[in-house]
């Protein structure tokens, strides 16, 4: 954590990125990234979710099985940022959910989204339409099956009673469930219903866009009783490539990361952490002032390097 009080996370390459021929990951690479987050001054480690995409995913929460004994060794949080709730059934989720909090020691931070992308609710029959329904629905359903026991819960789309998922999470009542939204005002206030924290993107939302949308957040809270300064956040999905060399860095990172959002390239939106080390260090300020209080890089190539570099590079001048 920097002077600011912001914290950095690191994504697992659960997606192999389009123009860079990575293999799947191996235990030791997931570890090697673990060992670099913890030396690097990383807070966190964070998974995505898709399941039937363009690109060849891994599924994320054995990912984040895999190395949950190490982040617990390390003192570093898990997290998914985020899962496709609508995706699974809550009861089978749950059970996964709190087996990941006790391997992880107590130090998950569950974060679900509604599903942006079609293919994965047409492979598994689930009506893509309906996803943010069942998303209100799965974030109630999954809460009380976490934090109770013989739970009746008879929702729109889950019906079950006496249900019991067994053993608990050592967090109690049950790990934070963070909300995604890309920022509009109906999604902050499904944030400031349902969630314990936000989880924005930087891929669909400038530094700016992103301080409009926590306006609309804290406003959202507040008209709930709910105190914003202690509602926390998390900006994701940050594609970064750094180096000392600038152009060098752009001439490795803009077509990769082009391929895996079908967009131009921006440099200057504060969309991804792509650039010299001042140059980055210049966008990070532009997140700090906007409001972010955990900011998650994606390194779109050579992850434990750049973790170095970010680490010795950028974060200790912050």
């Amino acid at each position: 954590m920097v002077a600011s009080g912001v914290s950095f996370g690191v994504h697992l390459p659960t997606r192999m990125l389009p123009g860079t021929e990575a293999e799947p990951a191996s235990y030791n690479n997931l570890s090697d990234i673990v060992n670099a987050a913890k030396q690097s001054g990383f807070a966190s480690i964070w998974v995505t979710d898709h399941i039937v995409y363009a690109d060849p995913w891994m599924d994320c929460l054995l990912m984040l099985s895999a190395i949950a004994g190490q982040a617990k060794e390390y003192g570093l949080t898990i997290a998914t940022g985020v899962l496709g709730l609508p995706l699974r059934h809550p009861v089978a989720l749950a059970q996964t959910l709190a087996t990941l909090d006790i391997l992880s020691g107590g130090n998950l931070t569950i974060g679900v989204g509604e599903g942006s992308t079609r293919s994965d609710f047409d492979a598994l029959g689930i009506p893509f339409e309906e996803r943010r329904r069942i998303f209100e629905d799965g974030v109630v359903a999954l809460r009380s099956l976490l934090s109770y026991s013989d739970v009746d819960h008879q929702g729109p789309y889950y019906r079950f009673n006496h249900v019991t998922v067994l053993p608990k999470s050592i967090q109690r009542p049950c790990p934070p469930i963070w909300l995604a939204s890309w920022g509009s005002p109906i999604g902050m206030r499904r944030v400031a219903r349902f969630g314990d924290g936000w989880v924005a993107s930087a891929w669909h939302s400038t530094p700016e866009e992103f301080q409009v949308s926590l306006g609309l957040l804290n406003s959202a809270l507040a008209s709930r009783g709910r105190e914003p300064e202690s509602f926390p956040n998390a900006v994701n999905t940050m594609f970064m490539y750094i180096d000392e060399d600038g152009k060098r860095a752009r001439e490795v990172a803009v077509h990769i990361i082009e391929r895996a959002t079908g967009t131009s390239f921006d440099g200057g939106s504060g969309h991804y952490l792509v650039g010299s080390y001042q140059e980055c260090k210049a966008l990070l300020q532009r997140w700090v002032e906007a409001g972010a209080r955990q900011i998650c890089v994606w390194p779109v190539m050579d992850a434990v390097n750049q973790m170095r570099r970010f680490g010795e590079h950028v974060l200790l001048q912050l």
